[in-house]
């Protein structure tokens, strides 16, 4: 009976006329929804279905969303989705990642006022840091582990999180914190009172990934749209240095796993 219900459930889901698009929300929501509506448009054309751009609270929340399958599709950044997929069996599917010149992969930055007298990371000992979210890639977990690296996380005056990279950018222009780990697509629209200060290594860019739900047959068929020369448009819609889609596959985030088990021990419960 238990079996029966379930697969009434998922069923319910899959077969529904319309399903939810599910993405963390890096920027303002409607801006977020503007951004990635040509994707839903084309994927929603593939699968004869409607879709419905949905977001969580905050990252934990998306992220739990995401984990357990209240998203049928969605957009996540790199350490969300290692965290949704770790320690499940009902793993998201991924159906493609973002593609750019460096070979799909991104970095983050570290950034300080353009008139900071702070040119090297040794010159953060006692001062104040600014993070975004505990759960973002590139604004939490490749900053921090810069600093861990070279030895001056322990050593700045103090670090708090304050959500999205616009809102660190912005309160470091204000002087309200001394350095902030940001996306460089960010540290450059505010380059006229930001300099950066040093960059991250890289890692995997954002991916479009399907529900544990989703059956095989579609994830393929979407996957085989986006791959397609004239879906490099949608990647531009996303982010303007996109070049297209790519595969990717579940250990190309092998790596970043580690340096989030490195930047916090506890970071994928």
């Amino acid at each position: 009976m238990k079996i029966l219900i379930t697969t009434l459930i998922i069923s319910c889901s899959i077969f529904a006329e319309t399903l939810s698009f599910g993405a963390i929300s890096t920027v303002d929501k409607v801006i977020m929804e503007k951004k990635l509506k040509p994707l839903m448009q084309c994927i929603s054309k593939v699968i004869s279905k409607d879709l419905v751009f949905k977001t969580g609270f905050d990252y934990s929340d998306t992220i739990e969303k995401f984990k357990n399958g209240t998203y049928d599709l969605g957009f996540i950044g790199p350490s969300p989705f290692v965290i949704a997929t770790n320690n499940t069996k009902k793993k998201l599917k991924i159906i493609v990642g973002l593609d750019n010149k460096n070979n799909g992969n991104f970095h983050s930055v570290i950034i300080v006022r353009k008139d900071s007298k702070i040119t090297n990371l040794s010159d953060l000992e006692g001062k104040s840091f600014a993070f975004g979210s505990p759960k973002s890639t590139l604004s939490y977990f490749m900053p921090m582990n810069l600093l861990k690296k070279n030895n001056i996380d322990t050593k700045l005056s103090h670090f708090v999180f304050l959500g999205k990279h616009d809102k660190v950018a912005k309160y470091i222009i204000m002087g309200k914190y001394d350095a902030g780990g940001i996306k460089e697509s960010v540290a450059k629209k505010y380059s006229k009172y930001l300099k950066i200060l040093k960059r991250t290594k890289n890692v995997p860019d954002f991916i479009i990934v399907a529900s544990y739900k989703m059956p095989d047959k579609l994830v393929r068929k979407i996957q085989t749209a986006l791959l397609k020369p004239e879906a490099i448009k949608i990647a531009k819609s996303i982010k303007s240095s996109a070049t297209g889609f790519k595969v990717r596959k579940c250990h190309d985030y092998d790596e970043l796993k580690k340096i989030m088990l490195r930047v916090n021990p506890n970071s994928l419960k």
